[in-house]
């Protein structure tokens, strides 16, 4: 913001904050900027601060984050089963109602999925 001020300023275009009383071609304005500004800064680092300790402690008290997982963990075996028998992905998905590559990350082995990290597909 202090930046964008002192470029409109440079080019002689003054900024006046009528709510507030504030002119930004005066020495005390730009101060009174300079200082909210140090507080928004400040605000916005407490909120981050605070942001990251309620993420820790929601961790530490076992909370699981993020996105539901689509299938619970029966559905998981299923879709495995599904696929000992020799069904698609695709046909797997379908029944299940979720996308084909969420069961691809089902139904991949260990030994492809290594394989395809290391490009020996």
């Amino acid at each position: 913001m202090i930046g964008l001020i002192r470029i409109l300023n440079e080019r002689d275009i003054k900024l006046r904050i009528i709510n507030i009383g504030v002119e930004t071609d005066t020495p005390n304005g730009r101060l009174f900027l300079t200082i909210l500004a140090g507080f928004s800064e400040f605000e916005k680092e407490i909120i981050r601060e605070r942001t990251i300790a309620g993420l820790a402690a929601a961790r530490e008290a076992g909370v699981r984050l993020g996105r539901k997982p689509k299938l619970t963990a029966v559905q998981k075996s299923h879709v495995r089963m599904l696929a000992a028998t020799g069904q698609t992905n695709g046909q797997i998905a379908q029944v299940m109602g979720v996308s084909v590559s969420t069961i691809q990350r089902l139904t991949a082995t260990k030994d492809s999925s290594k394989s395809r990290i290391l490009g020996m597909s």
